[in-house]
C-alpha cells in the first residue's frame, strides 16, 4: 500500500514533467529546423569547422599551460604544507590533500582537451593541410608527457603522506592496487563518489543526447554523435548494475 501511494503521488509530477520536456522539445525542435535552414543557406558549418581547425594548436596551447600550470601550483602548494607540517594540525594534511586531488583532477581535464584539440586539428588532413600535423603532432604528445608526468608527482606526493598506498600509475594494475591499500572509510568514499559520478552522468547522456539530437537539425552530422553517447551511458549503466549484483551476492566480499 506504501508503494501504490508512492507512485499515486508521483506519478503526476511526473506527467507534468514529461508534458514540459515535450513542449520545450517541441518549440526547439521547430527553432532547430529554422536554424538549420539558415546554417546551411550561408554555409556556415564549413566555416566554423574551419575555425576551430586553424585555432586547435593555439587552443591546445594556452589550454594546456594555464591546466597544468594550476595543477602544477597546487601540488607544490601542497607539497611545502607537507614539508612544512608540524604533525599536529591535521588542517593542514586536510588541505594538503584537497589541493592534490583538485590538481589530479587538472591534469585529467588536460589530457581530455588535449585529445579535443588533436581531433579538430587533424580533420583537415584529408584536404591537403598534412604541414600543420607534425608541429600539433610534437605539442600533443609533449602536453599529454606532461600530464603524465604531474600526475606521477601527484600520486608519489599522496604516497609520502600516507605511506600504507601503494601502485604506480605506470602499472596497469594501479587502480586494483590504490583500492586494496585503501582503508574502510576511504572505500566509503570513493563509493558514495562512485555513485555520485555515476549519477549525474546517466544524467548528462541524456541531456547531451537530446542536446545532440536537436543539434543534428542544424548542423546535419549524422547520427554517430548521438549514438556514441548512447554507447558510452549503456556501458555506464551496465557496468555499474553488473558490480551491483555482483556486490550483492550472499557472502560475495567487496574487495
Amino acid at each position: 500500500m506504501k508503494q501504490k501511494s508512492e507512485n499515486q503521488k508521483a506519478l503526476p509530477k511526473f506527467f507534468k514533467l514529461l508534458a514540459v520536456a515535450g513542449l520545450i522539445g517541441g518549440v526547439l525542435g521547430s527553432l532547430s529546423s529554422v536554424a538549420g535552414y539558415f546554417w546551411q543557406e550561408h554555409d556556415l558549418g564549413a566555416a566554423f569547422a574551419r575555425m576551430l581547425n586553424a585555432g586547435s594548436l593555439w587552443g591546445m596551447l594556452v589550454c594546456s599551460a594555464v591546466l597544468l600550470g594550476i595543477g602544477l601550483r597546487l601540488y607544490r602548494s601542497a607539497r611545502n604544507a607537507f614539508r612544512s607540517w608540524d604533525g599536529e594540525d591535521e588542517t593542514v594534511m586536510e588541505q594538503a590533500d584537497e589541493q592534490l586531488s583538485w590538481a589530479m583532477m587538472l591534469e585529467n581535464l588536460t589530457m581530455i582537451v588535449s585529445f579535443f584539440c588533436f581531433s579538430v586539428g587533424t580533420a583537415g588532413i584529408a584536404d591537403g593541410q598534412l604541414r600543420r600535423l607534425v608541429p600539433l603532432l610534437v605539442l600533443f604528445i609533449a602536453v599529454l608527457a606532461l600530464a603524465v608526468l604531474l600526475q606521477q608527482k601527484t600520486v608519489d606526493l599522496v604516497k609520502e603522506m600516507n605511506p600504507e598506498k601503494k601502485g604506480s600509475i605506470y602499472d596497469e594494475k594501479f587502480q586494483k592496487l590504490w583500492w586494496e591499500s585503501c582503508d574502510e572509510a576511504e572505500r566509503r568514499q570513493i563509493g558514495q563518489a562512485s555513485y555520485k559520478a555515476c549519477s549525474t552522468a546517466s544524467k548528462f547522456c541524456a541531456y547531451f543526447w537530446g542536446a545532440l539530437f536537436l543539434g543534428n537539425m542544424i548542423f546535419d552530422y549524422g547520427f554517430l554523435p548521438g549514438a556514441a553517447v548512447l554507447v558510452v551511458w549503456g556501458v555506464l549503466i551496465v557496468s555499474y548494475t553488473r558490480e551491483a549484483v555482483r556486490l550483492g551476492r550472499r557472502g560475495q566480499r567487496t574487495e
